[in-house]
């Protein structure tokens, strides 16, 4: 499916997996987002380290419901947390049917801002993903899978 200028919305989470992923199982995940979701015309990016997803949807606001009401049913989920979830003025990752970035353990801890699941979960859903998500992108962009 082409990408399609227009109304776009974006839903941010973060989750920890029930069992950690080796790398077969994660590229084999990654080939499969990205061919749904090239279809259904979502774009994004999917870090994950130390058994932590971190992941960006963005496209039309019903496709990415619907993928998040999959994610979100998906039993290898837990502490499943939304941070963000409403319009974009534009796609951050135009382009990028999924974007995947690999984490090494304890990488985010060092980053300004950032809360692990169980912290966001006593917090509240209401923090902003924008701020650790630019921090995170401006110091792994060369190590990107795109």
């Amino acid at each position: 499916m082409k990408i399609e200028e227009g109304e776009c919305h974006s839903i941010v989470y973060v989750s920890t997996v029930i069992a950690q992923l080796g790398e077969a199982a994660l590229l084999q995940l990654l080939r499969r987002a990205r061919c749904a979701n090239q279809q259904a015309g979502i774009t994004g990016v999917l870090m994950y380290g130390g058994g932590q997803f971190m992941q960006v949807l963005e496209g039309c606001p019903a496709a990415v419901r619907r993928l998040y009401a999959r994610i979100e049913a998906d039993p290898r989920h837990s502490l499943l947390e939304k941070l963000a979830d409403g319009p974009l003025p534009r796609r951050e990752f135009t382009g990028w049917h999924m974007s995947f970035a690999p984490l090494p353990a304890g990488y985010c801890d060092g980053i300004p801002g950032y809360l692990t699941p169980p912290q966001m979960a006593i917090l509240g859903a209401g923090t902003s993903a924008q701020p650790l998500l630019c921090e995170f992108l401006e110091h792994s962009s060369q190590r990107l899978l795109v």
